[in-house]
């Protein structure tokens, strides 16, 4: 890694405040879309803390550990790093689009004319279509 280059003096020279932000995004991010709903909640904090401290570990020039499996050390290919590192922040990024799915609606939601049996023309005209 190039330390000359300028991009990576400005990162490192608002390292605290670039993590100080990224942690206040994922929290501000989580406790709005997901507050209630710990299990999703849990699962976007997880995935934006390990795939941003990623990131920051490049910033910072350190070995850096991608989610519970993956590192790759401060003396590796620069191109390397940097290429985890920007997947890694692309990652970070989706996390912030994650959906839940929508439950189905549940049993006592249901108006009576959902249970109902559907009439002998009813059964004749699905019989006769096919």
């Amino acid at each position: 890694m190039n330390s000359q280059n300028g991009t990576m003096k400005f990162l490192r020279r608002y390292q605290l405040l670039l993590l100080l932000l990224m942690s206040t995004a994922s929290l501000i991010n989580a406790f709005a879309r997901f507050a209630g709903d710990w299990k999703s909640f849990w699962t976007v904090l997880i995935l934006q803390v390990f795939f941003g401290q990623a990131v920051f570990a490049y910033i910072r020039g350190a070995t850096i550990h991608v989610a519970p499996g993956g590192r790759l050390s401060k003396d590796a290919d620069s191109l390397g790093r940097a290429g985890v590192a920007a997947l890694s922040l692309v990652i970070y990024f989706l996390a912030f689009c994650y959906e839940t799915p929508k439950p189905e609606p549940s049993i006592y939601e249901k108006r009576a004319s959902d249970w109902t049996m559907p009439t002998r023309e009813e059964i004749g005209r699905s019989s006769d279509q096919k």
